[in-house]
């Protein structure tokens, strides 16, 4: 949409299963194409989807100066978009990575998104113009590891949405909020997102029995869903954690700013694990948008985003213990923390910025194309 209202034609495609919101988008120069895909294998989504982003291109007639494709339906799509290449060799073609495999499950399911994942980047780096990823670090081992002309790599991270993370906007519906959680004598930790033993949800959850026992007033907020919520309510009923630890479910969108104002601080404890060191994690931004603390596993990544500014206690470890360190550090110092500064931080990551910065990636890499 702000590429669209710095007055580009933009057309984006994209699918969505039966029962599923519909969402509309409205702007002049703004075309939304939406196919509704049955719930089947990924594997035949992805095929069903690439055919019929392959249909609107040749409908089009291939008019686009430039098109942006999405890693995980590169190869059904690159076919079509290297004969056009061939053929016409008029557009500036890029993949946009935006994760490295992450949370693969077995060893077969492993491999095929390996695989995917390393022939897309390959064959993208061979015929086409220029690849996207979300962070510099996980451009830098695409080029040393995969082997990537670096002069074709970008940086295209995580975006946040300033205009609805916006903590002037949340005030008194933030400090009603507070007190429903409990907030009034307690502090609150939040957690925000996928609910995954492979983020580190459980040590959170045991971390927290921990400042029970220790007679810590502080209170831990989840806010998601996830394959490992069925082991965190079984832990949370066998360690009588209930007044401690709260479940709230999957949330809109828009009400996820008033969690994040209504808390003290936001934990994001990924473990020191290849998924997630070269990330560029939405919730880090949002929280920072919002002018709130966080505190974090030492990862590249987040060293990346909050840089030196003073918004942050970072982890010594992801263990249980080692969160409770973390805490209880965050208790102890969150005078000396400047949480002000975040929102800052989070305006290079708007999406003004983003298609700013798109929008000269573009015309780069097309006066650099022979």
């Amino acid at each position: 949409m702000a590429l669209a209202e710095r007055g580009h034609a933009l057309t984006y495609i994209a699918a969505r299963v039966p029962g599923s919101t519909r969402h509309t988008m409205s702007e002049p120069n703004f075309r939304f194409e939406l196919l509704v895909l049955p719930r089947v294998k990924a594997i035949i989504s992805e095929l069903a989807f690439g055919g019929f982003v392959c249909f609107h291109l040749l409908k089009s007639k291939l008019r686009y100066d430039a098109v942006i494709v999405k890693d995980d339906v590169a190869i059904a799509l690159f076919p079509l978009l290297l004969i056009s290449r061939l053929l016409r060799g008029s557009q500036t073609v890029f993949l946009r990575v935006s994760t490295n495999p992450v949370e693969t499950g077995g060893t077969l399911r492993t491999l095929a998104l390996l695989f995917r994942y390393v022939m897309s980047i390959k064959l993208w780096n061979l015929f086409f113009d220029g690849l996207f990823f979300i962070s510099p670090m996980l451009a830098d081992s695409a080029t040393t590891d995969l082997h990537v002309s670096r002069e074709k790599v970008g940086v295209w991270p995580s975006c946040v949405d300033t205009s609805v993370f916006n903590p002037s906007l949340v005030e008194v519906r933030a400090r009603r909020l507070r007190l429903d959680l409990g907030g009034k004598d307690r502090r609150l930790v939040l957690y925000h997102g996928d609910l995954s033993k492979a983020r580190g949800i459980m040590e959170i959850v045991k971390a927290f029995r921990i400042l029970r026992d220790e007679a810590v007033k502080v209170n831990l907020i989840l806010l998601g869903d996830g394959s490992a919520k069925n082991e965190v309510l079984r832990y949370v009923n066998v360690n009588n954690l209930q007044g401690v630890v709260q479940l709230h479910g999957p949330t809109n969108y828009h009400n996820v700013p008033n969690y994040i104002a209504a808390c003290d601080v936001e934990i994001v404890a990924l473990p020191n694990h290849p998924w997630w060191r070269y990330q560029c994690p939405f919730k880090v931004l949002e929280t920072l948008a919002m002018n709130k603390p966080l505190i974090l596993s030492d990862l590249p990544c987040h060293r990346w985003i909050v840089g030196d500014a003073p918004v942050a206690v970072f982890l010594d470890g992801t263990k249980a213990a080692e969160i409770v360190r973390g805490i209880n550090a965050f208790l102890a110092n969150q005078e000396k923390l400047q949480p002000n500064r975040g929102r800052q931080i989070a305006l290079n990551y708007s999406p003004p910025k983003i298609a700013e910065m798109l929008e000269d990636e573009i015309k780069l890499r097309s006066s650099l194309r022979t």
